[in-house]
């Protein structure tokens, strides 16, 4: 079995030699690990597939190949170190035997708090895969924890095997030449560009059409927090299509009565809901890692579409209790621009707790997007 190391970059992969494993691991930009070097942590992940997690790899291997695969039929391993997030550091491993190939996601938290959320994350989206069957999570399979001891001192690493969405990227939001608002995809295999005008609209339906896909109607449960700034949507587009896809789920939760509505009336946690979509759907880190940025109107015209196409599928599933979804329309073009504006402000509270930043540029755009929702909604049918 041969395995390899690589850096995934927008030009390619760059391969990992003996000196650059010698360096130190750094956890996060600007901050070593205390004691691990990178080559600690390339030999962490491959013990992790190749041993706590071999027999649910070759498991899956065998589900996938349909052929029975155990670990010494596995030529190659490539282990890509992709990106070091706000909690994880996420690695690819593409296994090989003959001419066969599957792609994985492997997770490593470090902290004490990164381990606690990557563990919720992997049981609520084990939960959530099973309670709705929709593909737009990656699928899960297993998590585990390793020691790496050196010179005396330990380091407990968690880590996580889950689906890979192969040819998805990043996206965010940008600034043209001249100011005006872009969407520039973050392609690691070609590099970065700017998403076309229709690319940018229909990411962003995508996103709210999944996103509302998971509401559920009688309970007002929905996937939260969630931020593009995370990068917690990803994007597969070609000539003809836009693919979207949610790498995560940190929060599943209802609506209460201080979010502004009544908490027993699904009619108003849709509503609820609605303006919480239409919102935080303008919302990003500028390049990803930037201030808060504010996107144009567009963005509320395309969250819209892609909330009434999820919509109409829940309907046509009978998942949308004792109400019809005209009866939402109803209520919902029956708001004043103030009562939106209302039920914004009422939500301010939850954007101030989560981030700052984004809970001033709403606080700024307020009767803006009070405004411009009020305007789309006149034009919605049933």
């Amino acid at each position: 079995m041969n395995i390899s190391y690589f850096f995934s970059s927008p030009h390619g992969d760059v391969p990992v030699d003996s000196e650059t494993l010698a360096r130190p691991f750094m956890v996060e930009p600007m901050r070593n690990h205390p004691f691990m070097a990178l080559g600690d942590f390339f030999h962490l992940v491959r013990l992790f597939l190749l041993d706590r997690a071999g027999p649910v790899l070759t498991s899956l291997l065998s589900r996938i190949w349909g052929r029975d695969i155990r670990l010494r039929d596995i030529d190659n391993v490539v282990i890509r170190y992709e990106k070091y997030g706000t909690l994880y550091q996420i690695v690819s491993a593409e296994i090989v035997s003959g001419s066969q190939k599957a792609k994985f996601a492997v997770s490593a938290a470090l902290t004490t708090t990164a381990q606690e959320n990557i563990t919720l994350e992997y049981n609520l989206i084990s939960y959530i895969n099973t309670r709705t069957g929709l593909p737009y999570l990656p699928r899960v399979f297993c998590i585990n924890s390793l020691d790496v001891e050196k010179d005396s001192r330990v380091e407990n690493v968690a880590l996580t095997l889950a689906e890979w969405f192969e040819g998805y990227h990043e996206w965010h939001f940008s600034k043209d030449e001249e100011g005006k608002d872009a969407v520039v995809l973050w392609d690691m295999g070609k590099g970065n560009r700017p998403a076309s005008d229709l690319e940018a609209y229909a990411i962003i339906r995508e996103a709210s059409r999944i996103l509302s896909l998971y509401y559920d109607v009688e309970t007002s449960e929905r996937i939260i927090p969630w931020h593009h700034g995370a990068g917690d949507f990803i994007v597969k587009t070609d000539s003809e299509n836009v693919d979207v896809r949610l790498v995560t789920a940190r929060g599943y939760e209802a609506f209460t009565s201080s979010d502004a509505c009544d908490a027993t009336n699904p009619l108003w946690g849709l509503l609820n809901f609605f303006i919480e979509l239409t919102t935080k759907m303008r919302l990003d880190k500028l390049e990803g890692m930037g201030d808060t940025t504010w996107a144009g109107s567009t963005v509320v015209t395309a969250a819209i579409e892609g909330f009434v196409q999820a919509m109409k599928t829940k309907e046509e599933q009978g998942q949308c209790g004792a109400f019809t979804f005209a009866d939402f329309i109803t209520s919902a073009k029956a708001l004043s621009q103030d009562e939106i504006e209302q039920s914004i402000n009422s939500q301010l509270g939850e954007y101030q707790a989560r981030d700052t930043s984004d809970f001033e540029v709403i606080k700024a755009h307020l009767k803006e997007h009070a405004r411009d929702l009020a305007s789309v909604l006149r034009h919605i049918s049933p």
